[in-house]
């Protein structure tokens, strides 16, 4: 596997995983306490190559390979780096895929691209 190329969110270095593909992309958001390289997230990134489509995944600050640390996140904090992911990595229409809290950052996700005017996201 390749390694995890990084984008700066507010001074905090997030590690992303990428592949490109078809359109709608899916698009991973991950739970407490988990990382972008747990059995879901592999075997949704196997799923997608297998299709053809593009995967983003990234670790929350305070997970996995980003920076920071856990007890300094918040769901907020973790939802503007997500977006952030989301906007600088992504082109066309994606389908967000949430597991546990990653679900609630999805849904928190589509509300903030509406209010921003963005129709991006394809489906959860």
């Amino acid at each position: 596997m390749t390694a995890p190329i990084f984008l700066d969110v507010d001074g905090t270095s997030i590690a992303v995983r990428r592949a490109a593909g078809a359109a709608p992309g899916i698009v991973w958001l991950g739970g407490y306490k988990s990382d972008m390289l747990g059995t879901k997230a592999e075997k949704l990134s196997e799923w997608a190559s297998g299709q053809g489509r593009a995967f983003l995944r990234h670790d929350y600050s305070g997970h996995g390979e980003s920076d920071g640390a856990f007890a300094d996140g918040t769901i907020s904090k973790w939802l503007s780096q997500s977006l952030a992911v989301f906007r600088h990595f992504t082109q066309g229409r994606q389908i967000l895929v949430g597991s546990s809290m990653g679900a609630w950052i999805a849904l928190r996700m589509v509300q903030e691209s509406h209010k921003a005017g963005e129709n991006r996201i394809a489906g959860l």
